[in-house]
């Protein structure tokens, strides 16, 4: 009988032995597996950053103008083949050598540093001078090749899991829509197209790596011959003429749909949400984003805060006198502004800047025109708080609602601690930031589920992408200033706005802008780019409302901004070239700017 138990006993013992050893083979398999396609990865990446070092080194040596366009050239192209891995893995060292030629200023440091900056955008310009200045090209050159090394040596892509391949590509296909095809980047020589094909062919690498992992083989097929597709596209037409419209819709939303497929063919699940959805099959449609993302509180938002939300929204009792609420100047019927020039305070009398539309402001990374406030949150506090405004503060705010008994029922419905400071400016935020519908014409056209865009229409989003360079600032899907795809930073513009409205000798408006935040030289009359869309029903226009039509706003723009109205402004971020836009052009613009409008 002992004998027999000892036996069952060594052959349990030895089953899960065996079961054992299969679990840790198999977890070393997956390790393995893993390992190996990081050390894929870090080899093309190290051969990317490598093969930019060599073309730059040569163009390092270069002194004739025609030679150095060439292989400056060449050099960014073989930057952009490095965008998908190095953007995603290293942002920073990304950022860095594609910033674009604009001073970087601290203003957290108590000495307002204020550094110029580097890279390649800044390179361009240089080369593209008319004199060329060969010590500032040289220095350029050799901080792009000791970051490309220290790069190389330092920065290898560690812990690579199947949901960063696919968050990367994503992240790739709308850098590409956003900033790549309206030439962000490449500003004077505009040779983005090309450049973002290289980005192309990478994807088209990586995926290639991945060729195992797919199940469903059409899958596979399908984006590889969409994206050989997309990068026949971009290279068979000039930058002007380049049909964006068509692009994003048949190669750029196409692709990102294909990821979705291949998220759920490779059986992954995302550790958790980003601002930009896992899920997205479009990036014109109001499940883009994960708005509440854009949250310092990334608590859980139901239906019940929402609805809160918009009921203390419309809440007078949150100002001190009774009589404001926020839909005072951010009416619902005029698009969530008031159509003034300038708001009106509670004392009566009018606030120095235009009520901004809260449509969309959800997805900003700053608020106000000054970009003072880094969320909805903390903007409701510069009201609250504001002297002509509610001139109020929360605790008194807090006071008032607990004696409402319906508010005290709500808010612990809510929130478990009820009605606190936190909870009534989440609850505001929470509603704001469902105010991006993404339901527009365009959106509906853009994302296939209409088909009714006028040919002008569509001309006008092509001009607005491409030679009228507003998508360099107002970045599409969103069409702010929030820089994608991270949407953790908000550009400010120094465009030289007037006081009244003159076309020769004009007067800047005195407002001092971000200026008057941390008192920086370089950020006086700097103002956050705001979103175009429902631009149409949001006049006037401008920080102080100078503009009363889309006709006048785009004739300041097409003649160089301040600069081409006589203001002359040492700091103007605003490109000061004139866009030369005809008046079909004009026309054309307006008519896409229409589209944008949320139904």
């Amino acid at each position: 009988m002992s004998y027999l138990i000892i036996k069952k006993e060594v052959i349990i013992y030895g089953f899960f032995f065996l079961l054992l050893i299969s679990c840790k083979k198999e977890k070393q398999a997956k390790f393995e597996q893993t390992t190996n396609y990081t050390h894929v990865l870090n080899t093309l990446y190290k051969k990317q950053l490598n093969n930019c070092i060599e073309v730059t080194k040569k163009l390092n040596k270069t002194t004739e103008k025609d030679s150095l366009l060439y292989l400056f050239k060449k050099a960014r192209i073989a930057f952009k083949s490095t965008e998908p891995l190095m953007s995603f893995f290293n942002e920073a060292t990304y950022k860095n050598l594609n910033r674009p030629n604009l001073p970087i200023v601290d203003e957290d440091d108590n000495a307002k540093k204020v550094l110029k900056p580097t890279g390649f955008q800044v390179l361009e310009e240089e080369i593209s001078a008319e004199k060329l200045n060969l010590t500032e090209i040289n220095k350029h050159c050799n901080n792009i090749i000791n970051t490309l090394k220290l790069e190389a040596n330092n920065h290898a892509i560690r812990k690579l899991k199947k949901h960063h391949v696919l968050w990367m590509i994503k992240d790739s296909y709308l850098r590409i829509m956003a900033l790549g095809i309206s030439g962000f980047d490449s500003p004077i020589l505009q040779n983005s197209l090309p450049e973002n094909k290289a980005v192309i062919n990478t994807i088209q690498t990586i995926l290639v790596h991945f060729k195992k992992e797919f199940k469903t083989e059409s899958i596979y097929t399908k984006q590889l011959a969409l994206l050989e597709n997309s990068a026949k596209k971009l290279i068979n037409t000039g930058f002007n003429s380049f049909n964006r419209y068509a692009f994003i819709k048949e190669n750029i939303n196409p692709l990102v749909n294909l990821i979705n497929k291949t998220t759920i063919d490779w059986n992954v699940s995302f550790p958790f949400d980003r601002k930009l959805s896992n899920s997205a099959t479009s990036f014109f449609n109001e499940t883009t984003f994960n708005v509440h993302q854009f949250s310092p509180n990334y608590g859980k938002v139901t239906d019940s805060i929402i609805k809160l939300g918009e009921k203390l929204f419309h809440e007078s009792k949150l100002s001190k006198s009774g009589k404001m609420n926020c839909a005072n100047c951010h009416q619902p019927k005029n698009a969530f502004t008031d159509g003034l020039q300038f708001s009106i305070a509670n004392d009566g009398s009018f606030v120095k800047r235009n009520s901004p539309t809260l449509l969309y402001s959800g997805l900003q990374a700053a608020q106000f025109h000054d970009a003072r406030a880094a969320s909805l949150e903390t903007q409701i506090v510069g009201v609250v708080e504001n002297d002509k405004e509610f001139h109020n503060n929360f605790e008194e705010i807090i006071n008032t609602l607990t004696k409402d008994s319906t508010y005290v029922k709500r808010f612990n419905t809510a929130y478990k601690k009820g009605i606190t400071s936190v909870n009534i400016r989440h609850a505001i935020a929470s509603y704001i930031r469902t105010l991006s519908k993404f339901n527009s014409k365009f959106d509906e056209n853009i994302s296939s589920r209409k088909n009714n865009l006028t040919t002008d229409e569509i001309s006008g989003f092509n001009l607005f992408m491409g030679k009228a360079k507003c998508a360099t600032c107002h970045f599409a899907p969103t069409f702010n200033g929030t820089v994608p795809p991270s949407y953790t930073e908000s550009e400010l513009e120094v465009l030289g706005i007037p006081e009244t409205i003159a076309w020769k000798n004009a007067t800047i408006n005195d407002d001092l802008g971000r200026y008057d935040v941390f008192e920086v030289d370089k950020k006086k009359h700097a103002f956050k780019t705001p979103t175009v869309r429902n631009i149409t029903n949001t006049a006037p226009y401008m920080h102080n409302g100078v503009y009363h039509n889309l006709k006048e706003v785009i004739k300041f723009y097409n003649l160089g901004g301040g600069t081409g109205i006589g203001i002359n402004l040492e700091n103007q971020t605003l490109p000061t070239d004139k866009l030369n836009l005809t008046e079909n052009e004009i026309d054309q613009l307006i008519a896409f700017l229409g589209t944008l409008s949320d139904t």
